[in-house]
């Protein structure tokens, strides 16, 4: 029997995984396609949301916690978790980062790879060393015979949406960081997604798995979000970049990670 597609993610801090894949997992799991995400930080430098119980030093624990509880939601039990420090990535020895992504999929041996774009979406140093280590790590997963080629994209916010995002978010009364903000985030040029999943039928089970992520909810965009229904709109599709194998000139836009497999 043949082994079942994997799907593997690997971001910088708890919740990346969500905000990126949530949907799409929620869409490909029940399919018997397999998740799995690796983490490099505990998320020990984030926010911390009144009433969720948490403290500073209690912080990493309780955001591994939520993070596996969001991927649960959305049917993914490998989940993994790297010893780097939240903010302090970018300062780490790029070799040990790489090889700690490396590992990982040598572990999982993924027919899909996910991170996030090169300027990490939101600018963020963390997201930015984890997206090329996770590039070079590939590369080096990708030299090795497979059972089939595996692929590899990054998940990005196309520019329209993050303007229309900012426009729903002053008429809702939030103000959300804007581009020169720190970690504000310019979106990537619509015309570079290769890959657009219409996850609008599993938006409500996206925005569960996001909510699990309770030490963050006072950030402004959990909060838009649980604003009149405005995960409606933002779980409603999920757009990727196809890295490898290279988009050619003429190719069709993808509407799933896996459909190269005949899944999804």
């Amino acid at each position: 029997m043949a082994r079942p597609i994997t799907v593997a993610g690997i971001f910088a801090h708890p919740d990346d995984e969500t905000w990126s894949l949530g949907g799409s997992f929620a869409l490909l799991v029940p399919k018997g396609v397999r998740g799995a995400v690796w983490t490099a930080t505990r998320g020990q430098a984030g926010e911390i949301a009144e009433g969720s119980g948490a403290t500073r030093e209690t912080l990493p624990e309780i955001r591994e916690a939520e993070e596996r509880a969001a991927m649960a939601e959305v049917g993914v039990e490998r989940v993994e978790f790297g010893d780097f420090v939240d903010g302090e990535v970018d300062a780490a020895d790029r070799d040990t980062l790489t090889t700690g992504v490396h590992q990982f999929l040598e572990r999982e041996q993924p027919d899909v790879v996910v991170t996030m774009e090169p300027a990490g979406v939101t600018t963020h140093p963390d997201h930015m060393a984890v997206s090329a280590a996770t590039l070079a790590a590939f590369g080096a997963y990708a030299a090795t015979a497979r059972e089939r080629e595996p692929r590899f994209y990054y998940w990005g916010v196309p520019v329209s949406d993050l303007v229309g995002w900012r426009q729903v978010g002053r008429a809702s009364g939030y103000q959300l960081p804007g581009e020169d903000d720190p970690y504000g985030g310019r979106g990537t040029p619509d015309d570079q997604f290769t890959c657009m999943v219409d996850t609008s039928t599993v938006a409500e089970q996206a925005y569960r798995a996001l909510r699990r992520h309770r030490t963050q909810a006072d950030d402004p965009w959990y909060q838009l979000l649980g604003h009149q229904d405005n995960w409606r709109a933002v779980f409603a599709r999920s757009q990727f970049i196809r890295v490898h194998p290279a988009p050619r000139p003429g190719d069709p836009p993808e509407f799933s990670l896996v459909e190269a497999f005949g899944s999804g």
